[in-house]
């Protein structure tokens, strides 16, 4: 299935299990040079939406830009076993939609697992990734944080309104700040649906299953090699500057990590930047004019 809708087609590929992943191709403006494709990878229960502003910015510079939705999430199909939401799943989801639409030598930006995943990538299909933008995410992952995530994760208690799904929003990440109403709202719009009269999460609440399985714990004690796995790729790292997910200690270490490696941090935000903010956009097209 391929839909037109504005700035970008709407399209449906077929996963090797023969599940169903939605996809929005953002195309660049006719009449340009075509530059590096950019593939967006969102965090653990948002989705394709999330990317909209840097989407229709980097498509309007040039870049086609490909935002998917994991399975059990927005629009993907749901699996009917949870035991697949893992991220060797995703990698391969991301690697059949990569191949279906023929990407090569993209540019990953990743948010929280997205940034994870996209690293793991390079480990995957190497050829795939020339260079990464990794949003308020490291190897060192901080459990705490990572605690409340995956109880916002598995609340699927339904809301009779948008103003009851920011309250949820609000009720979990209570400690993070820089983030005013305008933002829980559109958090709030993009993650939740509306259902038989209710807003419910837009993410199968099975996904946080496999998160709290006691391998799970054992696979994320040591993720650094997937980091270092990015060599001497360009990457650029976004940090919330008071994330209560993402460490300053791991950031400054990863900021010297690599040979092509460059960071900033968006002052009074926490987990995770939007990349709408003036600081991260900037910092992204710099990133992008400096390596296409």
């Amino acid at each position: 299935m391929s839909k037109a809708m504005g700035r970008y087609q709407e399209k449906l590929i077929t996963a090797g299990d023969g599940l169903k992943l939605y996809v929005r191709d953002y195309r660049p403006v006719a009449g340009g040079q075509a530059k590096r494709p950019v593939v967006c990878l969102s965090g653990l229960t948002r989705n394709s939406q999330d990317f909209e502003e840097i989407a229709e910015t980097l498509s309007g510079l040039g870049h086609r830009v490909v935002c998917l939705d994991y399975r059990g999430r927005g629009r993907s199909q749901y699996d009917e076993n949870w035991t697949n939401y893992h991220p060797r799943t995703y990698v391969s989801d991301i690697f059949n939609v990569c191949t279906a639409l023929n990407l090569h030598g993209c540019t990953f930006i990743g948010t929280s697992l997205g940034g994870l995943l996209a690293m793991a990538m390079c480990v995957v299909a190497p050829g795939l990734v020339h260079s990464a933008i990794l949003n308020d995410v490291g190897p060192d992952l901080n459990e705490e944080g990572l605690s409340k995530i995956i109880a916002y994760t598995e609340d699927d208690e339904a809301v009779p309104d948008l103003d009851g799904a920011v309250r949820k929003l609000k009720k979990h990440y209570k400690d993070e700040e820089g983030f005013v109403d305008k933002d829980w709202q559109a958090i709030a719009q993009k993650t939740y649906k509306l259902e038989q009269g209710s807003y419910v999460p837009s993410w199968d609440v099975k996904i946080a299953q496999n998160l709290k399985a006691e391998s799970a714990l054992e696979e994320r004690k040591d993720l650094w090699p997937y980091f270092y796995a990015l060599a001497d790729r360009p990457v650029l790292v976004v940090r919330g500057g008071v994330s209560q997910v993402f460490d300053k200690t791991t950031f400054d270490k990863m900021c010297v990590g690599l040979t092509s490696i460059s960071g900033v941090e968006v002052p009074n935000v926490g987990h995770a930047p939007t990349l709408s903010e003036a600081v991260a956009e900037k910092a992204i097209l710099d990133f992008m004019s400096n390596i296409s």
